[in-house]
């Protein structure tokens, strides 16, 4: 497939980063996407794309909504998805540590070369270059032999509830991007997690003596290990059982999220990140083999293990990784080149240790790969930015290379 780059010549030089302001300055947390949905849908309407409004069903009775918009082809060349999802990375509906902020968090900033706001990075500009990268296809007037599909997803962050249902409805491309901030690295592999709760069990007394399950979970955080460590294999003389990944080295990786206390138990939320061949129910048999051992030795330890951490947050499965040589992965790299000048890292990348919706639609035979703009120094942050220009290389690579892929 040839890399055809005039596609870039009907696009404006700053219009992915104007229409990344756009999203930013639209709340969107994370179970609460709607009006930023909507807002898409009909800015695809308006440029005759086939919109697809999906409200998207929750545990506790409520929905949100996430827009999905296609080009259609003729159907002789294969199918492309490009997706990014809406949902922020929020406590509470509000940006992290807000009160720290220097700029809006729903201001849209540019100052020094970086765009500010809540969603700048994870992940309204990856949303806005899979958007801009279509509209140079469509612009262009080429003729389509695959169909071109832009999926704004929600809930990634709340285990990939928007990708579940996007699938549970019918959509299988041959090809999918999930363009989250990886620096430009493209990103074959990523890990998965198991996310869960450990409810240790005691007394509630106001005399002495009393079993003090406080004390008790110290046991477990001991069992566990230092936060994001990398764990030995039972063989090893370790607890968690899992054949090593050399895309991913150092994996899988555990901490401690979150403790909670009240009366007569103490909860720890746990966050394993795994590779592929570990599952939720291999890692839920681990644990108890863990806890259990933990029991044998003290007669007063008594716990509960609650995987998933709940029913509205889906735990997301690692997957192998797709081949380099897979069209979608091979034009991605071939468009990364013709735009800067050099060949970009290939493999886990930036994000090792993060997951995104690609372990979902791996699941069902999809083809997937990761390549999105954005450098992460810490997570979460403080007046979240992305650097304007990746943003720009990043709408350009996905439009040269869905264009090769779909013309």
């Amino acid at each position: 497939m040839n890399a055809p780059t005039d596609v870039l010549d009907v696009l404006a030089p700053d219009e992915a980063v104007g229409l990344t302001q756009e999203l930013i300055r639209i709340p969107s947390p994370l179970w609460g996407e709607s009006d930023l949905a909507h807002w898409l849908a009909d800015w695809f309407s308006a440029r005759d794309y086939e919109v697809d409004l999906q409200e998207v069903p929750l545990r506790d009775g409520k929905v949100t909504h996430q827009a999905i918009a296609r080009l259609e082809g003729n159907g002789t060349g294969p199918s492309l998805m490009l997706c990014g999802h809406t949902d922020t990375s929020d406590w509470n509906g509000r940006p992290y540590r807000e009160d720290l902020w220097k700029f809006d968090p729903f201001g849209a900033e540019i100052a020094d070369g970086f765009l500010y706001g809540l969603g700048a990075i994870n992940m309204k500009a990856g949303v806005a270059a899979n958007i801009t990268a279509a509209e140079a296809v469509r612009r262009s007037g080429r003729r389509l032999k695959g169909d071109l599909i832009v999926a704004c997803v929600v809930a990634e962050t709340g285990g990939g509830v928007g990708a579940l249902h996007l699938i549970d409805s019918g959509y299988r491309p041959d090809f999918c991007v999930v363009s989250e901030a990886g620096d430009l690295d493209v990103g074959v592999v990523s890990v998965g997690y198991v996310q869960g709760r450990i409810r240790v069990l005691g007394e509630f007394k106001a005399r002495v003596p009393y079993v003090n399950p406080i004390e008790k979970a110290a046991k477990v955080l001991a069992a566990l290990g230092p936060a994001y460590q990398p764990l030995k294999r039972v063989t090893d003389g370790g607890w968690v059982r899992f054949d090593p990944d050399p895309l991913v080295p150092g994996f899988p990786r555990v901490a401690v999220r979150d403790i909670s206390h009240y009366q007569d138990c103490t909860t720890l939320m746990f966050d394993l990140r795994i590779v592929a061949g570990m599952t939720e129910a291999n890692v839920a048999a681990d644990l108890t083999a863990l806890l259990d051992g933990i029991a044998q030795q003290d007669p007063e330890f008594r716990y509960e293990l609650i995987v998933p951490q709940s029913q509205q947050q889906p735990n997301m499965p690692a997957r192998p990784a797709t081949p380099q040589d897979a069209p979608v992965v091979a034009e991605i790299i071939k468009a990364h080149e013709h735009i800067t000048g050099s060949r970009p890292h290939v493999g886990a990348g930036h994000r090792i240790g993060a997951t995104a919706d690609t372990c979902h639609f791996k699941g069902v035979g999809i083809t997937c790969v990761e390549y999105g703009p954005g450098f992460i120094p810490t997570w979460p942050m403080v007046d979240e930015c992305i650097e304007v220009d990746q943003i720009v290389t990043a709408s350009h690579v996905l439009a040269v290379s869905s264009a090769a892929l779909v013309t």
